[in-house]
């Protein structure tokens, strides 16, 4: 995959990518009288219920795939457990990662806490919500016992009912294209080790050693005004942090290389247009796409989410200003074989994956 020839598009703010997909509500919540596992599921339109897939749970999938597929680009960040007694949680180690390091925070975003009340916070650049059924509930349940083990051992078979169902799902992700590659962070102070190569920043007071929260990296000093090359594979440069004194305060920011930002982009639509790891509760469904409608956008919201429905596609959002266009075709990407969403017009659109990546820029 070569990106070093190509631009993204100007005035892109964001890519937004809704898909329809067949699977079954694997994603359990709380169990029922009985002990009867149950599915995640709500009810709209008055009295219809329909299942759900948690937005963690999507995240979960669309990572694990990134990280399976692009091992040495989506690298899971290290994690470690903080604080005491009942105060104690679980959260990404911010001491010797950040986002140019590790895709999975300039993604999926993070919360550091430092102490106190005090902490350091990143929205995800890429939104996902929960993936809804388009399909009503209708009570299935599936009734399972464990007789091949049992009869191994002559064992008596242990009942358990299920709730469950098959049917297809729609979820929309939306990449915040200014925010992805960029971070900020409020510090107390820095350091730069010109003999080590190492930039300290420091997230909290200087005082009492064991109460220093330090963030140490491996960078190169490019200039005096305090901009850090960090480092990736090879050796070569991945972005850059900038130490900037803004009053009484000081900011490090965060800026990924263009290059790498277009990767990330590329390789995240990729996993998503190809296909998704879905594997639970012993069964591997996969979530790969029947149906995805993709557009480039002055803004980052769902656009199309609310417009897609089973059999129905209201083309009127297509005349939405948000959608960006290239000369005489909308910037927009359409796969419909199976006309799950009927027939769309597609004379001004994109059909073609590649071309529309390319105008997308984030692909020659």
């Amino acid at each position: 995959m070569s990106n070093n020839n190509c631009k993204l598009k100007d005035d892109l703010k964001a890519i937004t990518f809704t898909t329809i997909f067949e699977a079954s509500a694997l994603n359990r919540d709380e169990k029922l009288g009985g002990n009867i596992p149950s599915i995640k599921k709500l009810t709209r339109f008055g009295n219809k219920t329909f299942s759900y897939l948690s937005r963690v749970a999507m995240r979960h999938y669309l990572f694990e795939t990134l990280s399976k597929t692009y091992k040495d680009d989506w690298t899971p960040a290290l994690c470690f457990e903080s604080g005491t007694g009942n105060n104690k949680v679980v959260q990404f180690d911010l001491r010797s990662q950040n986002i140019l390091t590790h895709a999975e925070l300039d993604a999926f975003g993070y919360m550091f806490t430092i102490g106190g009340q005090s902490s350091i916070t990143r929205k995800a650049a890429v939104g996902i919500t929960k993936a809804v059924a388009l399909e009503t509930w209708e009570g299935d349940m599936q009734f399972n016992a464990n007789h091949d083990l049992a009869s191994r051992c002559g064992a008596n078979p242990n009942p358990v009912n299920k709730e469950e169902q098959g049917a297809l799902f729609k979820v929309p992700f939306t990449m915040d294209i200014d925010k992805l590659g960029y971070d900020e962070w409020w510090i107390k102070d820095h350091n730069y080790d010109s003999t080590a190569e190492k930039l300290t920043l420091f997230l909290s007071e200087k005082g009492t050693e064991s109460l220093v929260l330090t963030h140490v990296i491996e960078a190169e000093e490019r200039e005096k005004d305090k901009k850090y090359a960090v480092k990736g594979k090879n050796n070569s440069a991945i972005g850059e942090i900038e130490v900037r004194k803004e009053g009484a305060k000081k900011k490090a920011i965060f800026r990924l290389d263009d290059i790498e930002k277009k990767i990330r982009i590329c390789q995240i639509l990729e996993v998503l247009k190809n296909g998704l790891i879905y594997h639970t509760s012993g069964e591997n469904y996969g979530i790969v796409p029947l149906f995805i409608i993709a557009a480039g956008l002055k803004l980052p919201i769902p656009l199309f989410n609310s417009f897609v429905e089973l059999g129905n596609f209201e083309e009127s959002i297509l005349d939405n200003s948000y959608i960006l266009c290239e000369s005489d075709k909308r910037l927009v990407y359409v796969y419909n074989p199976k006309d799950l969403a009927g027939q769309i017009n597609t004379s001004d659109l994109y059909t073609d994956w590649d071309e529309f990546l390319k105008q997308l820029g984030v692909k020659q």
